[in-house]
């Protein structure tokens, strides 16, 4: 009983920081203050770019599922899944672009993160071309049929138009990518998400546009993509406008700065894949095991618990950069005492939330999506479960990715990625659509969790004893080594 007061006041002494002017950051108390300041606008810029994401899915999701009929809304998940499969394109670098940034930011050396900026858009960009060649070439020689599991030319047709927009926005978004990046590694990630969400109303506008003008898939996926490019280039304009120091140049480019970045990129790449492939691929198998229409009875509830993940990961992802500039301070106390409140909030707000979904989730989908809509029980059941699981593992995977404890995730990652995509083509040939949800369950419950646990408390152990750390590397001694 006294740790559970204990850890709720640790949730009051953050929420006691939050303060619409800025803390002094040139005390330890005030750097404390600042972070949880800067945290609480990425939280509540969060919070009102997934409402506004939110909105225009309950007005979108079901719009286009009628619009297009479940075989073509079950193949635009399918598009997004393969190009949510390839989100590991920029091979880390993004992930470790944050980690970069936040360990020069907690050394207040500016010089040192534009030379990480400017190194990284330029191994972005090379990507970016390397993929555009790749698509050119494959374009014309993938199986389209077979890849989307349909009978109909026309369909296969429509969807491989629909991939080419998206893939092609894809690419833009690999060095525009920089941009986040960069802000979340100054804490600054809340503007993105005021951004965002402008650039979420007009896409919602847009998508109307194109279903009242009975446009074609290929319309749809490019008023969803398209107008966050504008969005994103908005938000550079205002990035480097409030911080020009951090402005990319071609002289600031750094061999060091970009083997280092790369090297950081490795390992995250890795985590990438392995939970890209592992933890995400639940429309690709559902859709090569039982059929392209089969994926819209998953995705759609799916959809509605993902939001709880969403609510986790916007109040406790902004902590990632905090993290690394404070153990680059070397301040422990404050790590500690976040994390722990962290992981009590989250638990506090999954698992009602997750509840409530269960019981309530089938009516809500008959209204939204439309009578016709059926939502297994045992698939809300089990969706509940996940919703609660996945939320937790948000908690640490934070943690650990800002202490930048990253070669044993990786490894740990490369086995669990393997297990889980094994355990999900087994269960849905067996279980139906409920198959991939069981086995990510199983998979977190039985290899990730203790993994985590032991790395998390063999962290707090060494960075007790060791003081200021590196937050780029696994936890060595000394900030310049990598």
């Amino acid at each position: 009983m006294r740790a559970a007061k204990n850890h709720f006041s640790r949730l009051s002494w953050m929420f006691a920081a939050f303060s619409s002017q800025s803390f002094d950051a040139a005390t330890e108390s005030g750097r404390s203050k600042e972070r949880l300041r800067r945290a609480a606008l990425t939280t509540i810029g969060s919070s009102v770019s997934k409402a506004v994401s939110l909105l225009a899915s309950l007005v979108s999701v079901p719009l286009t599922y009628r619009y297009l009929g479940a075989e073509r809304y079950g193949i635009w998940m399918v598009l997004i899944s393969i190009i949510g499969a390839m989100s590991f394109a920029d091979l880390g670098i993004g992930n470790g672009l944050v980690n970069a940034i936040s360990e020069a930011y907690g050394r207040d050396d500016r010089k040192l993160a534009k030379e990480h900026v400017s190194s990284a858009l330029a191994l972005m960009s090379a990507i970016a071309v390397v993929f555009s060649l790749i698509g050119t070439v494959a374009y014309p020689f993938l199986p389209w049929l077979r890849l989307f599991n349909v009978k109909s030319d026309v369909v296969a047709s429509e969807g491989a138009q629909a991939f080419l927009v998206l893939y092609a926005s894809f690419i833009v978004n690999i060095p525009l990518g920089v941009i986040t990046r960069a802000q979340s590694g100054i804490q600054k990630g809340y503007i993105a998400q005021v951004v965002n969400s402008i650039g979420g109303v007009a896409s919602l506008c847009f998508i109307l546009l194109v279903i009242h003008f009975r446009g074609s898939l290929a319309w749809l996926v490019f008023a969803s993509v398209g107008t966050g490019i504008i969005a994103m280039l908005f938000n550079g304009w205002i990035l480097f406008s409030e911080f020009p120091w951090l402005l990319p140049s071609f002289h600031a480019i750094r061999g060091n700065s970009a083997k280092k970045i790369f090297r950081l990129g490795l390992l995250f790449f890795v985590l990438q894949c392995a939970f890209t492939f592992a933890f995400t691929s639940d429309n690709i198998v559902i859709a090569q095991v039982l059929g392209a229409a089969a994926v819209a009875t998953y995705s759609v509830p799916q959809k509605f618990f993902s939001f709880v993940a969403a609510i986790v990961n916007m109040a406790v992802g902004p902590f990632w950069p905090a993290y690394g500039e404070a153990i680059a301070r070397g301040d422990v106390r404050w790590v500690r005492r976040v994390f722990w409140a962290s992981l009590w909030f989250v638990l506090a707000v999954s698992l009602p939330l997750c509840t409530l979904l269960a019981t309530a989730g089938p009516w809500i989908l008959k209204v939204a999506v439309g009578k016709s809509f059926h939502a297994p029980t045992d698939l809300m059941i089990v969706l509940s479960v996940w919703g609660v699981v996945s939320s937790v593992a948000v908690v640490m995977s934070v943690l650990l990715n800002g202490a930048g404890v990253l070669k044993q995730q990786a490894a740990l990652a490369v086995v669990a990625a393997a297990s889980n995509l094994a355990l999900s083509i087994f269960l849905t040939k067996r279980l139906g659509v409920i198959g991939v949800c069981l086995a990510s369950i199983v998979t977190q419950l039985a290899i990730t969790f203790p993994t985590h646990v032991y790395l998390i408390r063999r962290f707090f152990r060494r960075i007790s004893s060791s003081g200021p750390v590196n937050a780029t590397n696994v936890v060595v001694p000394q900030l310049e080594s990598i």
